[in-house]
């Protein structure tokens, strides 16, 4: 069955334990509390200022498939981060990928969809993101 609070927890929590991706984010050292204001659970926002790296998951709408019982989710991650460091984002969207593509998740698997490559954001940074896609039942 679908729980979208209890996958989207366990993604964030895969994510929040990689030291790789808390580096690039430059949140090595930082508190509980302040990670969490840098890898947020919702695509929505209350600022981004100076040299601030944001990384966003959340749910996308899902889709039917031939399967009358079955929907296809989808899960959207995005990096954003200062237009200078735009390689940043995309090394973090990469090691998000290696983390996450052929997991099994909550028991559903989730699979790579692709990149999104440049996404709206927000004047002088970069935005980057990909998509994950995974089958449950109604």
């Amino acid at each position: 069955m679908f729980d979208p609070t209890k996958l989207k927890d366990s993604i964030y929590d895969i994510i929040y334990n990689d030291d790789t991706i808390i580096s690039l984010l430059d949140l090595t050292n930082k508190t509980d509390v302040e990670k969490a204001e840098h890898i947020l659970k919702r695509n929505k926002w209350d600022e981004l200022a100076n040299d601030t790296k944001r990384l966003n998951i959340y749910h996308r709408p899902s889709s039917d498939t031939r399967n009358d019982i079955l929907q296809r989710g989808i899960i959207q991650i995005d990096c954003h981060v200062p237009a200078k460091q735009d390689y940043i984002a995309e090394n973090i969207i990469k090691r998000v990928k290696v983390l996450l593509h052929n997991r099994c998740i909550e028991n559903h698997i989730l699979k790579f969809a692709g990149q999104l490559g440049e996404l709206p954001t927000m004047p002088g940074f970069y935005c980057f993101g990909c998509r994950f896609l995974f089958y449950y039942t109604i």
